[in-house]
């Protein structure tokens, strides 16, 4: 393809279609995942808190 304004943005255009598609068949491949335990998923939460609230009072 030669190299014109029309032919970068078609490949561009190609490239994030791609990128689209993948993430979707990604997504589909983890819909059939179990979910976490709830424990699990709330002491990640608390704990990533608690990480933002540690940076942000030592930035004081």
């Amino acid at each position: 393809m030669a190299d014109t304004k029309d032919s970068r943005e078609s490949q561009a255009d190609d490239a994030e279609e791609r990128q689209r598609e993948r993430e979707l068949e990604e997504a589909l491949e983890r819909d059939d995942e179990d979910e976490p335990p709830a424990d699990e998923a709330d002491d990640e939460d608390e704990s990533a808190a608690g990480d933002d609230e540690e940076s942000a009072s030592s930035d004081e």
